[in-house]
């Protein structure tokens, strides 16, 4: 049955067809883990980079034992004052 639409639709509307397959010229099981292997290891080198850098800033927090969580000053206790309302003015006598 013929598409009975306008013929602008008709021209560019086209089933896909199957993927092309493309292999890879040495995709071996060697070279494969080879690059699992550097890729962990590069892994592990920057978790372990950061570990240390992350050590390295907290170095001055240890130096000077600062205190973490405790004030050094305690607060001044707060006055509780009563603030009393102003009483309403009379009402203005009209002219």
């Amino acid at each position: 049955m013929s598409y009975s639409g306008p013929p602008a639709a008709r021209g560019h509307l086209r089933l896909a067809g199957p993927p092309v397959e493309r292999r890879r010229v040495s995709e071996s099981r060697a070279l494969l883990m080879l690059r699992a292997t550097v890729a962990v290891v590069a892994l592990v080198f920057l978790t372990l980079l950061a570990w240390i850098s992350s050590a390295i800033a907290l170095i001055p927090v240890a130096w000077r034992r600062a205190p973490v969580g405790v004030r050094l000053r305690p607060l001044r206790a707060r006055e509780a004052r009563i603030i009393p309302f102003q009483r309403p003015r009379e009402k203005a006598l009209p002219r």
